[in-house]
């Protein structure tokens, strides 16, 4: 039996009880010990006396010439009263065997008598056996030794037989107060046990059922009543616990799901959000494969969505969203899976496709359902849509291809215009890898210094060259002379913009000094920035450092904004416009007119120049609306008292008319592309020279006129 799996009671009662037959059984045998001792110490007192009497006895018939025999035997034979003597002997001085007596109940032998060595016997050099008390007593007495009496008397018989009497008497006795003390120990164990008990059942119970109200009755003031007063004190804070731990409980299950809700799906719009989609897209595709059908991805991305929500508040920006959902997903199938990745950017798994033809007409009806406006705080809102459809054809493509593709074909579709589709074809990704090529070369290029400025001249009708434009240009070791056109749009996407930016300022502004003494003209230089750069607090402290390390005259220094910059990021950029005006630079606002919200925002600009896009210059005379907005451009800025500059004047009609117009800033190839450096002095003398401005003036009084 296992001791671990009996119980305390149990152990106490066991242990009780095996002390108590221990305690027992060690005085039973403590007490027959003592028996033993006392028995033998009384028998050899005995002897003593028995033998002292017997010699004084036998001393007068010993101590005559003639020992007389017969009563010798007499009074030797008067042992035969006491049963434990075995035998009795009278031995001469000369310790020769006179007379015997021997007990019938013991085997001893007149023949082993008569060969005991009497004088060793008495001497003591003989011991008797452990059985047997020997006893000698010298008859006459020492002094007057006739003789000898010797008495051996049987021990382990009589002790035994003692013994056995003992333990008849004292068997009862202990019995009896063996079990007077278990019972007493019993009583005494189970008042103080018991209790424990109950307070071990009522734990088990407690583990078992997790009922935590459930109490101990308490009786009695005891340690062990402490312990259960404890115990329920415990039990009624484990409880009150259990509550709210059950009540917390529900409420991290409640956020857990609305955690894995939000890793999950659009807050505003309830989709799919991109990590989701990326998951979804995987099981479609695996799918796909097993049933061997066509998928396809569409990439959505709404057009001037920033300018809604710069319009109208975020709440209406919302609230598009919400609506934009709704309507695509009004066209799409049950199957499909609508999501946003983000801001305007939606995708939607288009499943178990029949054809591609399908995907198209999908992509046609969506299209064809922004044509209507949508209605918001009483605002009729047109919101354009690009969409990129890429298929997984002969399921060669993993979910982030697939993905990746039709980002590339929605961006060819933004490139051809508003409200259209394209669908992703390999040319397409080969346009992919060489902006991914061009991006990788960026970096190169700044260490390598293969980026180089031009600068193209800024013509007043009255006094000839005033300004310059500094243009970045590339030439690259891996392809040659790149276009910006090509490289800045790959640089903003990438993140490389803001490096190549501040390389112009450093190389533009080590340059300004050069132009002002080749040139000894004090001409304004103007430099791009772009949006990611008037958002960058530390650009407006790098200017400062150029300008201080260069020691340039700040009233020669235009920075160039596009329309679409400054209205995306208003704060950023009139905090960067009143830092250029407290350095002493001027501001331009550039591709005036081809944004939608210009008006609202001009009154807040603080910009000394308008330039005319060169789309509304090249028109003046197809498009009688774009002449209405050069026309239109020119004497609003004029009323808020702001310079104009129109480039992309290529033609001397177009330079007639803008200069009819009074405009102070021609701009184009009619006078001169983007120069190197070392060619400006001859690009400069040679446009100063060859038109005469003066006269011009007046022609340009004529041609107003004559219009």
């Amino acid at each position: 039996m296992d001791l671990k799996s009996l119980s305390i009671k149990t152990k106490l009662i066991s242990i009780t009880f095996l002390v108590v037959a221990v305690c027992a059984t060690c005085i039973t045998f403590l007490t027959l010990y003592q028996h033993q001792l006392l028995y033998k110490e009384n028998l050899s007192r005995n002897l003593d006396a028995l033998s002292s009497n017997l010699s004084d006895e036998l001393f007068p018939h010993l101590a005559l010439n003639e020992p007389e025999l017969i009563n010798i035997a007499t009074t030797i034979m008067k042992l035969d009263r006491y049963q434990h003597i075995k035998y009795g002997v009278v031995v001469t001085s000369e310790y020769k065997l006179l007379a015997q007596y021997l007990n019938p109940k013991f085997t001893v032998s007149e023949a082993d008598l008569a060969q005991t060595d009497w004088r060793k016997m008495i001497n003591g050099d003989i011991f008797p056996a452990r059985s047997e008390l020997l006893q000698s007593k010298a008859i006459g007495g020492d002094e007057y030794k006739i003789g000898t009496l010797v008495l051996v008397a049987d021990v382990d018989e009589q002790l035994a037989l003692d013994n056995t009497a003992m333990i008849n008497q004292l068997f009862p006795l202990v019995l009896l107060i063996t079990v007077i003390l278990f019972v007493l120990s019993h009583w005494m164990q189970s008042g103080f046990i018991n209790p424990l008990l109950k307070l071990s059942e009522l734990v088990s119970r407690v583990s078992e059922t997790k009922n935590y109200q459930l109490k101990y009755r308490v009786d009695g003031e005891d340690e062990v009543a402490r312990l259960g007063n404890n115990i329920n004190n415990m039990l009624q804070t484990i409880d009150k616990q259990d509550i709210e731990n059950k009540r917390h409980t529900t409420k991290l299950l409640k956020q857990q799901q609305s955690l894995k809700h939000l890793a999950n799906y659009d807050q505003l719009t309830g989709l799919p959000n991109r990590k989701f989609f990326a998951e979804l897209l995987k099981q479609s595709l695996l799918q796909a494969k097993r049933s061997n059908l066509t998928i396809a991805v569409m990439f959505l991305d709404l057009d001037d969505f920033k300018t809604v929500n710069d319009s109208l508040g975020h709440h209406a920006g919302d609230a598009l969203l919400k609506l934009v959902c709704e309507r695509i997903q009004s066209h799409l199938r049950e199957q499909d899976i609508l999501a946003r990745l983000g801001g305007d950017e939606f995708t939607v798994i288009l499943a178990d496709l029949p054809s591609e033809v399908t995907a198209v007409a999908i992509a046609e009806r969506i299209l064809k359902s922004f044509e209507k406006y949508f209605y918001i705080q009483e605002w009729e809102i047109q919101s354009g849509l690009s969409i990129g459809i890429a298929f997984n054809e002969e399921h060669k493509l993993d979910a982030q291809a697939l993905i990746s593709n039709a980002d590339v074909a929605m961006y060819r579709a933004k490139e051809s215009g508003r409200g259209q589709y394209a669908v992703f074809e390999e040319t397409m990704q080969n346009v992919q890898h060489r902006h991914m090529l061009i991006a990788n070369e960026l970096a190169k290029a700044i260490q390598h210094n293969e980026f180089k400025l031009f600068y193209q001249p800024k013509v007043s009708p009255t006094h000839g060259v005033v300004g310059l434009e500094a243009l970045i240009r590339w030439e690259s070791q891996f392809d040659g002379w790149i276009s910006p056109a090509e490289f800045i749009p790959v640089a903003e996407h990438c993140g490389k913009v803001h490096d190549i930016t501040r390389w112009v300022i450093k190389q533009g502004f080590a340059d300004l000094e050069y132009i002002k003494q080749t040139l000894g003209l004090n001409l304004v230089t103007s430099f791009n920035v772009s949006a990611i750069d008037i958002t960058k607090k530390a650009f407006i402290d790098y200017i400062q450092q150029a300008i201080k390390t260069n020691s340039n005259d700040t009233s020669l220094i235009e920075f160039e904004v596009t329309e679409t910059s400054y209205i995306e990021n208003f704060e950023a950029s009139s905090d960067f416009f009143k830092a250029m005006h407290e350095l002493g630079c001027s501001i331009a606002l550039d591709d005036f007119g081809t944004g939608y919200s210009s008006l609202s925002y001009l009154t807040q600009v603080k910009a000394n120049t308008l330039k005319i896009d060169q789309q509304f210059i090249s028109k003046i005379f197809t498009s009688e609306d774009d002449r209405l907005i050069v026309e239109s451009i020119i004497s609003l800025a004029k009323k808020l008292n702001l310079k104009i500059c129109a480039e992309g004047v290529e033609t001397k009609q177009q330079y007639d008319f803008i200069a009819a117009h009074e405009c102070e800033l021609i701009q184009g190839y009619y006078f001169s592309k983007p120069v190197p450096l070392d060619e400006l002095k001859v690009t400069v003398d040679m446009i100063n020279h060859s038109h005469r401005f003066c006269e011009c003036e007046q022609s340009v009084v004529h041609f107003a006129k004559k219009r």
